[in-house]
C-alpha cells in the first residue's frame, strides 16, 4: 500500500529556526540574529512564503483527483435529461420536433419527435385463437390487469390482432406496456437488436411490414415500436386497418403479460434547447431552399455560414419565412466548396436568450465567460461554440470548438474549452493546452447548447403540461432517469465499487456471477464446474476447462435454455474467461426425486405444505450435489403438525444418479433435482396405518 506523504510538516516557527540554525555554516561572518536585521526580515518572508506553499501543496484538490481517476478510466458522469411521454389526443394540431412544455412550476420539457395532425386511432383489440375472437380493449382500459396475448389453449396459440379505424402520417408508432415478471431480473441488453424471442408483425393485407425500431426487444421491456408497412395498407370488411403480432419462437424465458397498448404517448425530454446547429450539404444554386421542420428554428433567431474552401464564411444573403413545417430558408449557395463535405451551417438561437449566448473575447490565455444559465445545466456532449478562429494562414474566420473535460491533455492548436457548471462558465486554453481565442466584438457564440434540471425533472405521473404555444394542457406519465452531473466525490466512489468486483473470471464464483449477468437475459442460475467436461465419458478433463450450468428464468417447474440463450452465455464467457481456459456453457439435466413419508400427527390436508416445504428444499439445493436422507426427515418434521417422522426414504428417477446404503443421493454435475411422487403414509396414535 502506498503511504501518503505529509508536505505540510512544518510549521513557520520551525522553518524560521531552521533557517537561523544554518547561518553559522553559511555565513559565519553573519553575527546579528535579532528581529530588527533586514537579513533576517528576508529570511521570515521567505518562511511565510515556504508555509503557503506547503499547505497548498498538501491539499488534494478536485482537479487533481479528477486526473487520477481518469488515470483509472473513470471520467465524471454529465448530467441527463428526464424521459417521459405526453398522451395526446386524435384529433389536435401538429406539432414540430423541439416544440416546449412546461409544468406548472415552470419545468421545461421539448418533444423529441414531430407529431402530425392525423394520428392513428385503435378501434379494437383481439386474441385470436381459430376462429375464436376475444376482445381485450376494456383489460387495457385498467393497468392493473395483465393479460397473455400469446396464450396456449388445446394446443393451439393465441394471435394479437390491433384494429385501426384511422391511420396517422408517416411510420406506425405504439407503445406497449410490459408487466414485468417475478423472479431473476432482466439485464440490460447489450443492442437494440437482441431479443429473447421471435415476433412477427404483419400488417395485414400490405405487401410486408418493416420494423423501424423495436424498443421493447420482442415484447421483454415496455417501449415504442415503430413500424412501417410496405405498399398500400387495405381496411377490411369492418373498415379497420389490422396489425397482427405472431409468435413464431417464444424463446425459453418468461411468457409475455402486457398490461397497456395506446398510440397516444409522445415522447419528450426534460431540457431546454437553446442553441442547435443544422448541417447540409448543398449544391452550386443560386435559390436553394430548405425547411427546418424544428420548433427552434421556426421560432428563434438564424445564423447562416457557408463554407468556402477550408473555411467557414457568415453570409446575409438569405431569405427565411415561418411555416406550419417549420422554417423555410432560400439562400444563394454557389460559393459554397462542392467536396462531397457538409458545406452549409445553420444555427438556430432561442430569441428570448440570444444575448447571453454571443460574447467579446479579449483574447488573453484562459479567459472565461459567464453563461447565465438560471441554474440550469448545460449538456457537454452536445455543446459546441462557434469562435473567431486563427488559421494556419494568418486569417481569422469562423470555426466550430467543443467542450472537453480538462484542457491539460490538449495541444496548443486544439479548438476546446471546458465547462464548470457550479459556477455556469466556460473556460478556454493559454496557448499551450488549448488554443487561444482571437481578439473581437461578438468573437463567441454558441452554436449548440442544451440544458437540463437534471434529477429535477424526474416529475410523477399525472402532472399536466402545457404547450407553450397555445397553452394546450395535457397530462404526461412519470419522467425519470434525470441526473445531475456527478461530482468528484461519486466518481470516487463508483471507481472503488467497480474495483470491488471483477469483470475477468477468476474463480468459479465469478464465472457464475458473471454468467448471472449477460446482456438481455434473465438468468435464474448458474453453476461453474472446474475441470469437468460434459463431451468427455468420464467428465474429466486433462485441459484448462470449466464448464459452466446455465438456467433461464422460464415458465414453468423444467425451464430449458434454448439455443439463442446459450449462444449469449458462451459469448458472454468468452469475453471474460482467462485466455487459456476453455468454456462450455451447457443446459441443465433434470431428475425426478420420488419420497415416500412415513409420520405421525400430521392433518388430513397436510400433502400440500409437505409438498410445498420438499420442493422448496430441493430447489434450493442448486445443481448437482448430494440430496440427504437425514435432511428430508428435518424438512419433514418441521411441517406443521406433523408429531413424528418414522420413515423418510427417497429415489431419483433419472441417469447417472447413485444412491447409497444409507440413501443419500449423489446427482451428475449438471443435475437440478425436482419433486415428482409424494406419498404420505399417516400413523394413528396406536402406530397403525390411517391411510396414505
Amino acid at each position: 500500500m502506498l503511504n501518503a506523504r505529509n508536505l505540510d510538516d512544518q510549521t513557520y516557527r520551525e522553518i524560521v529556526d531552521a533557517a537561523k540554525g544554518r547561518l553559522p555554516w553559511l555565513c559565519p561572518a553573519w553575527t546579528d540574529h535579532n528581529a530588527h536585521d533586514p537579513g533576517i526580515t528576508i529570511l521570515e518572508l521567505m518562511a511565510w512564503y515556504k508555509e503557503m506553499q506547503q499547505y497548498h501543496m498538501n491539499q488534494f484538490t478536485d482537479p487533481l483527483r479528477r486526473k487520477l481517476l481518469a488515470l483509472a478510466g473513470i471520467t465524471c458522469r454529465p448530467a441527463r435529461p428526464a424521459r417521459c411521454a405526453v398522451q395526446l389526443e386524435a384529433a389536435g394540431p401538429a406539432r414540430l420536433a423541439g416544440e416546449r412544455l412546461a409544468t406548472r412550476e415552470g419545468i421545461p420539457f421539448e418533444l423529441t419527435q414531430a407529431v402530425p395532425s392525423r394520428r392513428p386511432v385503435i378501434a379494437r383489440i383481439q386474441l385470436i385463437q381459430g376462429e375464436r375472437r376475444v376482445d381485450v380493449g376494456e383489460l387495457l382500459e385498467d393497468r392493473r390487469v395483465t393479460f397473455q396475448p400469446f396464450g396456449e389453449e388445446e394446443g393451439e396459440p393465441s394471435r394479437l390482432s390491433i384494429g385501426f379505424s384511422q391511420l396517422g402520417e408517416g411510420d406506425l408508432q405504439l407503445w406497449f406496456d410490459v408487466d414485468t415478471p417475478a423472479g431473476a431480473a432482466r439485464n440490460p441488453f447489450a443492442s437494440l437488436h437482441q431479443v429473447p424471442r421471435l415476433i412477427r408483425w404483419n400488417c395485414e393485407g400490405a405487401q410486408g411490414t418493416e420494423l423501424i425500431r423495436d424498443e421493447t426487444h420482442a415484447l421483454s421491456v415496455s417501449g415504442y415500436v415503430t413500424l412501417r408497412p410496405c405498399g398500400e395498407w387495405p381496411a377490411d370488411a369492418e373498415g379497420l386497418f389490422r396489425l397482427t403480432l405472431t409468435l413464431e419462437d417464444p424463446g425459453c424465458e418468461e411468457r409475455v403479460r402486457l398490461s397497456g397498448l395506446s398510440v397516444d404517448r409522445w415522447p419528450a425530454l426534460q431540457q431546454e434547447t437553446w442553441a442547435s446547429s443544422h448541417f447540409f450539404q448543398v449544391p452550386a444554386q443560386e435559390d436553394w431552399t430548405v425547411c427546418l421542420s424544428d420548433a427552434l428554428a421556426r421560432d428563434g433567431d438564424l445564423a447562416v455560414l457557408i463554407r468556402t474552401g477550408q473555411r467557414w464564411e457568415q453570409t446575409g444573403a438569405w431569405r427565411a419565412a415561418a411555416t406550419e413545417a417549420g422554417r423555410l430558408i432560400e439562400l444563394d449557395t454557389r460559393c459554397a466548396v462542392q467536396d462531397g463535405e457538409q458545406n452549409l451551417l445553420v444555427i438556430a438561437l432561442d430569441g428570448a436568450h440570444s444575448s447571453r449566448l454571443l460574447f467579446d473575447a479579449r483574447g488573453l490565455p484562459g479567459e472565461t465567460f459567464f453563461l447565465d444559465l438560471e441554474g440550469r445545466t448545460a449538456l457537454t456532449e452536445s455543446f459546441t461554440l462557434l469562435c473567431d478562429t486563427l488559421d494556419r494562414d494568418g486569417q481569422i474566420r469562423p470555426a466550430l470548438w467543443r467542450c472537453v473535460e480538462d484542457l491539460y491533455s490538449c495541444g496548443p492548436r486544439d479548438r476546446v474549452f471546458t465547462y464548470d457548471p457550479a459556477r455556469e462558465t466556460i473556460t478556454f486554453g493559454d496557448g499551450e493546452h488549448g488554443a487561444l481565442l482571437c481578439r473581437g466584438k461578438g468573437a463567441v457564440l454558441a452554436a449548440s447548447l442544451t440544458l437540463t434540471h437534471g434529477d429535477g425533472g424526474n416529475i410523477p405521473g399525472g402532472t399536466g403540461l402545457t404547450f407553450q404555444t397555445d397553452g394546450l394542457t395535457v397530462p404526461s406519465f412519470p419522467a425519470r432517469g434525470g441526473a445531475g452531473a456527478e461530482t468528484v466525490a461519486q466518481a470516487q466512489a463508483r471507481l472503488l465499487q467497480t474495483l470491488s468486483v471483477t469483470q475477468k473470471c477468476v474463480s468459479a464464483d465469478d464465472y457464475e456471477r458473471l454468467a448471472k449477468e449477460t446482456p438481455g437475459l434473465r438468468v435464474a442460475a448458474a453453476k461453474a464446474l472446474p475441470g469437468y467436461d460434459p463431451d468427455e465419458p468420464t467428465g474429466i478433463s486433462r485441459l484448462p476447462i470449466v464448464t459452466v450450468v446455465a438456467v433461464p428464468a422460464g415458465a414453468g417447474a423444467h425451464p430449458v435454455p434454448d439455443q439463442r440463450f446459450l449462444t449469449a452465455v458462451q459469448q458472454q464467457m468468452d469475453r471474460v474467461r482467462p485466455i487459456g481456459a476453455q468454456v462450455k456453457v451447457v443446459a441443465p439435466v433434470y431428475v425426478t426425486v420420488e419420497i415416500d413419508l412415513v409420520l405421525r400427527g400430521a392433518g388430513e390436508n397436510a400433502g400440500e405444505a409437505l409438498r410445498q416445504q420438499l420442493s422448496d428444499w430441493l430447489e434450493a439445493s442448486g445443481i448437482g450435489g448430494t440430496l440427504e436422507a437425514g435432511a428430508v426427515r428435518a424438512v419433514a418434521q418441521a411441517a406443521p403438525g406433523v408429531l413424528q417422522v418414522r420413515e423418510a426414504t427417497m429415489r431419483a428417477v433419472g441417469p447417472g444418479c447413485y444412491q447409497n446404503a444409507e440413501g443419500d443421493i449423489f446427482l451428475p454435475r449438471r443435475a437440478i433435482p425436482r419433486l415428482g411422487a409424494l406419498r404420505i403414509t399417516q400413523l394413528s396414535d396406536g402406530g397403525s396405518d390411517r391411510g396414505s
